[in-house]
């Protein structure tokens, strides 16, 4: 059976990289509101979970063999 996490982690660092190129190439893109480049912040946020969702996943299946 697979791991969950690994499906999750690779769309959570797919995601986290294109909003950070979001964030880092088209910064006027963001939302009215703020002043604060939140495509940045939320994509470094997204892209350091799905990093440790992979890290956990290899660790585990390390682990089993």
């Amino acid at each position: 059976m697979m791991d969950l996490r690994v499906p999750s982690g690779w769309f959570f660092t797919v995601l986290g990289l294109i909003l950070v190129g979001m964030g880092v190439f088209a910064p006027e893109t963001r939302a009215d509101l703020t002043e604060a480049n939140v495509n940045l912040y939320a994509g470094a946020a997204m892209l350091v979970f799905g990093i440790f969702m992979l890290l956990l996943a290899r660790r585990a299946s390390a682990s089993k063999s």
